[in-house]
C-alpha cells in the first residue's frame, strides 16, 4: 500500500507539472488564435497575488469571427446557456452558448474556461458576449 501511495503521488505531482508547462503555452495558443483568426474576441485573465508571483489561471474567453458571423446570419437570435465541470487536476467549469441552426443543428457560438460557477463569472461571460454579438 505505501509503495502505491508513493507511485500515485508521483504520477499526480508529473500531471501537476505539465499542466504549469501546458499553462505557460496558454498565452501562445491566444496570440496564435489572435493572429490566424482576425475580428475574434479572445480574452484571458490570470490572477497575481504580488507582482513577483507566479500567475495563477482565472479565466479564458474565445468567440471566433465566423461563428458571430454564422450565427447572425443563420440563426434565430436566442442564445442556449450551458456550463460543464471540467475534471481534472485544477477544477474549473466550461460555459458555453449554443443555438440551433437552420438545420436544427447544435451550433457554437462561444465559450469560456472559468475557475468556478458564480454571479462573477457569469457577468464577465455575459459581458463579453454582448460586445461581441
Amino acid at each position: 500500500m505505501i509503495r502505491c501511495r508513493k507511485d500515485k503521488k508521483m504520477v499526480k505531482d508529473k500531471l501537476a507539472g505539465n499542466f504549469v508547462e501546458e499553462f505557460v503555452m496558454l498565452w501562445d495558443y491566444a496570440d496564435e488564435l489572435r493572429l490566424k483568426n482576425l475580428g475574434s474576441t479572445i480574452k484571458m485573465i490570470v490572477n497575481r497575488v504580488t507582482s513577483e508571483s507566479a500567475p495563477h489561471f482565472k479565466r479564458f474567453y474565445v468567440c471566433f469571427e465566423a461563428l458571430k458571423r454564422g450565427w447572425k446570419k443563420g440563426c434565430i437570435p436566442i442564445l442556449g446557456l450551458n456550463d460543464c465541470f471540467l475534471k481534472c487536476l485544477f477544477k474549473s467549469e466550461m460555459l458555453s452558448t449554443v443555438r440551433r441552426n437552420g438545420n436544427n443543428q447544435m451550433y457554437l457560438v462561444s465559450w469560456a474556461i472559468v475557475d468556478g460557477e458564480c454571479i462573477d463569472s457569469w457577468s464577465w461571460f455575459f459581458s463579453l458576449l454582448t460586445t461581441d454579438l
